[in-house]
């Protein structure tokens, strides 16, 4: 799952971790320190692991259940008519324009 919110950019996979534990991956330290402020999140802060190697350089496992309550919260935290602009006074210009090129991207998948 893809999830892209005004915290942050988030890819969320089972890689059949011990547990059923899920990997909540991001390119932006920040994104995953922003998620872990959520209170269902907040014992995962000291385990953001860093990797030079992989696709995705910042990552968390979380317990299934932690990351249903955070995927609720950040749908409940939705104050916004307009998405973008909630991105760009919350995470800056520079982010807003790249999920601006996501929306474009995206976009060509609706029929004319």
């Amino acid at each position: 799952m893809w999830l892209v919110t005004d915290r942050g950019f988030y890819s969320v996979v089972d890689k059949g971790e011990p547990g059923g534990m899920l990997c909540v991956r991001s390119r932006v330290r920040e994104d995953l320190e922003s998620l872990c402020r959520l209170d269902s999140m907040e014992s995962y802060s000291d385990s953001i692991r860093e990797s030079d190697y992989s696709d995705y350089r910042f990552r968390i496992f979380v317990a299934r259940g932690d990351w249903e309550k955070a995927a609720s919260v950040l749908a409940s935290e939705i104050d916004y008519d307009n998405f973008k602009n909630a991105v760009a006074d919350r995470q800056g210009s520079a982010r807003a324009s790249i999920y601006s090129s996501v929306w474009s991207a995206l976009r060509r998948l609706q029929s004319d």
